[in-house]
């Protein structure tokens, strides 16, 4: 049987191809060009450095033997600018990640209202159900493990990807198929939506304490602390425990706006630009004059140290706990043009007395306590104690 050649053709399609290439080139060097005599590049190495990219791209694109996207690409390389600035605190969001950003600074998430836990044979555990959420409402409990989330098997995924999974249907129904200890599945109907979570907690403790957890500095925090600091007051609290471990931090406005509150006239909180210029927040004369213990550990973060920082310096509280890490610098989150943005640090923060805990690495406690494995309150008796 005769072949016939297909060589001819193939000619023909990688011609058209390089011809595509060469059009699309001209257009994207016109237009560069025009962009650095204009001022829009600012720079010819701008220009030098985009079509280095764009070349890396398309060797990828001819060459590669696998398949990849050119979304993958491209935030591959901006994540990797980022980083190589060497600032834990800097980095590249894709647009996805934006999104649940920009939720999580609202203390709202996209979810059924479940935390989970890939146990040791890899299956997803829920350990918590959140009252009033799409979980609680469709009859989820703890110690169920998820087999399926809209028909799709949650075998193999990371606990990020499955997450992932449920944020992608957020308003929308879908069937879930999860299983009980003994095996048995069973299909419940939940709904993906935006959930607020309240990063204040609190309650009345022993000889007359008011305890407040304050999760993170996010909105609503300052007035969520106030309200709770009232609330306590009213129904007897003498003095207060302010309990920012594990707090990542978050807005200058709400952690000013709480100091405010709670301390007299005088500087609270220093913010230092690129260029050295000073912008210092201030507080009024009204306060609040009961005693106070704030806890912290190796994990309460820039607001949260502040936040202890300034009540220890201007003797207005205890400090109890761990030595903190000492984040003082400040982040802008810019938005770019596909969707996703860059967080990144523009300015170090000073403590009232022009302190800058980074170079001083955190805070020292007044009360030295770390919690153990067979007690876990030993920081809030030492706190507590403090009280006395």
């Amino acid at each position: 049987m005769e072949k016939r050649s297909n060589s001819g053709f193939g000619k023909k399609i990688k011609l058209t191809h390089s011809i595509i290439i060469c059009l699309v080139l001209m257009v994207a060097t016109a237009i560069a060009t025009y962009l650095i005599t204009t001022g829009g590049f600012g720079a010819q190495e701008y220009f030098k450095d985009a079509k280095a990219l764009v070349e890396i791209e398309r060797i990828i694109d001819e060459n590669y033997i696998g398949d990849v996207s050119r979304e993958t690409l491209y935030d591959a390389a901006a994540s990797a600018m980022v980083r190589s600035i060497d600032d834990k605190w800097s980095y590249y969001m894709n647009s996805e990640e934006y999104a649940a950003y920009k939720l999580s600074s609202s203390n709202e998430y996209a979810g059924i209202g479940v935390s989970i836990k890939q146990n040791s044979d890899g299956d997803f555990e829920i350990m918590s159900v959140e009252d009033g959420t799409p979980a609680a409402t469709a009859g989820l409990t703890v110690g169920q493990l998820i087999v399926s989330v809209d028909g799709q098997t949650v075998d193999g995924m990371t606990t990020t990807e499955l997450q992932e999974l449920v944020r992608s249907k957020v308003n929308k129904d879908f069937p879930m198929v999860v299983s009980d200890s003994k095996g048995n599945q069973s299909t419940v109907t939940v709904s993906c939506e935006t959930i607020y979570k309240n990063p204040i907690s609190s309650r009345m403790i022993e000889n007359n304490i008011g305890y407040i957890k304050i999760a993170n500095f996010e909105a609503g925090s300052s007035e969520g602390t106030i309200g709770a600091i009232e609330k306590l007051t009213a129904e007897g609290a003498k003095s207060f425990i302010f309990d920012v471990r594990d707090n990542p931090g978050g807005l200058v406005s709400e952690l000013v706006s709480l100091l405010d509150y709670l301390l007299p006239d005088g500087d609270l909180f220093v913010s230092v630009d690129k260029a050295g210029n000073e912008t210092v927040q201030t507080s009024d004369k009204v306060c609040l004059s009961s005693k106070m213990v704030v806890l912290v550990n190796a994990n309460s973060y820039s607001a949260a140290e502040f936040f202890a920082a300034a009540l220890q310096e201007y003797d207005w509280a205890t400090i109890v706990g761990e030595h903190t890490t000492g984040k003082a610098r400040s982040q802008i989150t810019i938005e770019l043009s596909n969707g996703g943005a860059v967080h990144i640090s523009t300015n170090k923060y000073l403590t009232p007395n022009r302190v800058d805990l980074a170079e001083a690495g955190g805070i020292k406690p007044d009360i030295e306590a770390v919690n153990t494995e067979k007690d876990t309150n030993v920081q809030l008796n030492a706190a507590i104690k403090a009280l006395s």
